[in-house]
């Protein structure tokens, strides 16, 4: 009988989710030493030391929620049906038809959020604020990397391993328990609260940026929503690792279109 669950593929992930990390320590050094107004706002509220432990402490509550997201999902996405080809040793029994059809639909999928996630930012460009339409630049070599890395790895850790896993446990114990395993409707229903609570985590970084008029309301959910429904579907028909590849070609897709439309304008 093969084994459901693997410890060794646990702990890949994490190995794999503190690489993943490492951009976003990068962004909190380059800031701290390129801008010394930070650290003298963290000076006045008692915070002090180098930049480099500074940036270190930084990025630890993402380390401990990769590691919360981590074991939920390792105790709850075999029980609803969910795989990952790393953790979980009966989901790598595929054939290679099926790997290749997986791995074109994941890079579809994903490249179709790419041009409408971006498409959409220049449709509307008129009714953008400087301040976002300042954004609209091709990533620089450490955007890219932590693009691919926290966003493709990380959040997919996040918000599907993690959160989409506990929730169809939770709603399949509470309202679907006389079924064998989580209806249909479960799934769908986590994927739309998952995609929703994950655009909703983008207010804080968003009101920063600019005022928060419908319109912006509206951009923001749109933009860190539409994408997730894809990579949710993929991680509930296929698997975790598919999802990540979409939301990769995501990033690869919509920066490829910000290179071509910053030479044309």
């Amino acid at each position: 009988m093969t084994k459901q669950k693997s410890i060794k593929g646990l702990l890949i992930y994490l190995l794999i989710g503190i690489i993943a990390l490492f951009p976003l320590y990068l962004f909190g050094l380059s800031s701290l030493t390129t801008n010394p107004t930070q650290l003298e706002q963290l000076s006045e509220k008692g915070i002090s030391g180098p930049p480099e432990m500074l940036a270190l402490f930084s990025i630890i509550p993402n380390f401990i929620l990769l590691i919360i997201a981590l074991v939920i999902g390792f105790f709850t996405a075999h029980k609803v049906g969910l795989k990952s080809v790393i953790i979980h040793p009966n989901a790598r029994g595929k054939s290679k038809s099926e790997w290749i059809k997986g791995i074109k639909l994941a890079i579809i999928l994903g490249s179709i959020a790419g041009v409408v996630l971006r498409g959409f930012d220049y449709l509307l460009l008129p009714l953008l604020p400087d301040v976002i339409v300042e954004l609209l630049q091709p990533y620089n070599a450490l955007e890219f990397l932590s693009a691919l890395l926290y966003g493709g790895i990380v959040e997919e850790l996040l918000i599907r391993f993690g959160f989409m896993s506990l929730l169809v446990f939770v709603l399949w114990k509470l309202f679907d328990r006389k079924s064998a395993k989580p209806s249909n409707w479960v799934f769908i229903l986590t994927i739309f609260i998952s995609t929703l609570l994950f655009a909703l985590g983008h207010y804080g970084p968003t009101a920063n940026a600019t005022e928060m008029t419908a319109f912006i309301w509206f951009r923001m959910i749109f933009l860190n929503g539409f994408a997730g429904l894809f990579f949710g579907w993929i991680y509930w028909k296929l698997n975790l690792e598919l999802a990540m590849l979409a939301h990769m070609f995501t990033h690869i897709i919509m920066n490829l279109l910000m290179m071509i439309l910053s030479f044309s304008m």
